[in-house]
């Protein structure tokens, strides 16, 4: 009886070795998904980038139409390579780099001639002109605005803990302790 019991045991410790070891393969193949798809996600945000703006060169953006239309194709990959990562590591790698590039996209895009219609229109086409694709431009304006449904980290700062801290000294620290002095005198 207590051989059979042994066995038993044995058995049972080798299944869950077995389905551990599975459990960690499968991990890792979903890791190694992920990093790769954030990898491409990376680069599509790059290139989605540097095609709108010639490699960072024309801030505001040239109105191009293939600029934009590349772009847009580019933002729209990236974000359906977002949507398959499902590790968790990765989903906030993913968040990361995307906020990096929404950044970069919302300063390109925040000047002035971007505020008139006559940026996106062919001025040499009355019958047509339309110049700037408006699907392509929707697409681009909409990556570089910050979405509601995301949740801002910095409203979890518990500003008295890190004020306790200590975090106000410093060169930085006195002036930003002067600003909100000043902040909440005029409150």
């Amino acid at each position: 009886l207590a051989l059979g019991s042994l066995t038993l045991f044995s058995v049972l410790i080798a299944f869950l070795a077995y389905r551990a070891n599975v459990k960690k393969q499968e991990d890792d193949r979903v890791r190694e998904r992920d990093r790769e798809l954030t990898s491409q996600a990376k680069n599509s945000f790059q290139w989605a980038y540097e095609v709108l703006t010639d490699n960072g060169a024309n801030i505001p953006p040239v109105a191009d139409r293939l600029n934009w239309l590349t772009a847009a194709r580019h933002l729209l990959r990236a974000k359906k390579l977002g949507e398959k990562v499902t590790h968790s590591t990765y989903k906030i790698i993913f968040d990361e780099i995307e906020e990096y590039w929404r950044h970069k996209f919302y300063v390109a895009l925040s000047h002035e001639p971007l505020r008139r219609w006559t940026y996106f229109a062919d001025d040499a086409d009355p019958d047509w002109p339309e110049n700037i694709e408006i699907s392509s431009a929707l697409v681009i304006v909409d990556f570089s605005n910050w979405k509601d449904d995301v949740e801002d980290p910095t409203n979890n700062v518990d500003r008295a803990k890190m004020i306790q801290q200590g975090v106000l000294n410093g060169q930085a620290g006195r002036g930003l302790k002067s600003y909100m002095q000043r902040f909440e005198e005029i409150r």
